[in-house]
């Protein structure tokens, strides 16, 4: 059985997606920011090759620099990253819960009466809801009429043990994997294509810096524009953490390789609820890592 997004608890969703409504403007922020540091440099670094539009170049710089200030200003009261990792969080931890009760595994086990297993997910729920309560997850927006256990989840809840161990494996399993696989790849090149680009940038730093010893004279000066590239690249690096995702991804990965195999074993429904605990454990410990990482920045 195929779940989609919208068969997910209306928790779920509105989270996921202020989350990422958060995240997109956050980077969008910081990239618009960093951007105009750097032009602030480069209108200073070549202001001396045109004397007469000197003042005009320096108010330019001026400007751009003052419009950076009021952007990082802006940035900060708007509390976005906050709002990114928290919702990411609650979107995370209601995903973990909602492949719990579909499976039957602990704490909604599948003897559990179909009345009381609902009541203890919902309340659980609310609580993941009451911990984030300021991150004003738009439950009275687009997801309000969405329901927080769909028909899709009780069908699933109400499949025999073979048909719901399938479906965690197709559905859980092997898509975290995909997905754990393709971004680990994907940070791990864009990891290395920055470091090339911070590198080159600092080797044009020195080499400016080298060239003004030489011509000290010279109207033109590039260290301070090529030495702010590369602190911008720098600081760009550090907000999108690449090395510290792909190899968090990666570990993520092979530790469900592990955890996939067990699959095998699964006999009872006392096998299938350690199974999911197992790989609902592995998955949220990369999550609550990475929320930590984001508390300490």
């Amino acid at each position: 059985m195929k779940l989609d997004t919208s068969d997910y608890p209306a928790v779920f969703q509105a989270a996921d997606s202020t989350s990422s409504v958060a995240q997109r403007a956050y980077l969008r922020l910081t990239m618009a920011i960093l951007g105009l540091l750097v032009t602030g440099a480069a209108l200073a670094a070549v202001s001396g090759e045109f004397p007469a539009g000197a003042s005009g170049f320096a108010v330019a710089s001026a400007i751009v620099l003052a419009a950076s200030l009021l952007l990082s200003v802006y940035r900060e009261s708007l509390k976005l990253e906050h709002v990114w990792y928290g919702g990411r969080a609650v979107a995370e931890t209601g995903k973990s819960m909602t492949w719990r009760y579909i499976t039957g595994a602990e704490p909604y086990p599948i003897d559990l009466a179909p009345a009381e297993a609902e009541k203890k997910f919902l309340a659980d729920l609310g609580s993941i809801v009451k911990e984030r309560k300021q991150l004003a997850l738009g439950l009275g927006g687009e997801f309000a009429g969405a329901p927080q256990i769909s028909k899709r989840m009780r069908e699933a809840r109400a499949a025999n043990l073979v048909e719901r161990k399938d479906t965690y494996l197709l559905e859980r399993i092997q898509d975290q994997r995909r997905w754990y696989g393709k971004r680990a790849k994907f940070h791990s090149s864009a990891g290395n294509r920055y470091f090339m680009v911070i590198v080159v940038s600092q080797l044009f730093a020195l080499a400016s810096a080298i060239a003004l010893v030489h011509w000290p004279s010279s109207k033109i000066q590039l260290t301070g524009l090529f030495a702010s590239l590369a602190s911008a690249l720098m600081a760009w690096l550090q907000v999108k953490q690449h090395k510290e995702l792909s190899q968090g991804y990666a570990v993520v990965d092979m530790e469900l390789s592990f955890i996939e195999e067990q699959a095998t074993r699964v006999a009872s429904e006392r096998d299938l609820s350690d199974f999911v605990v197992d790989a609902e454990g592995a998955i949220s410990r990369e999550h609550t890592v990475w929320v930590a990482r984001r508390d300490r920045g």
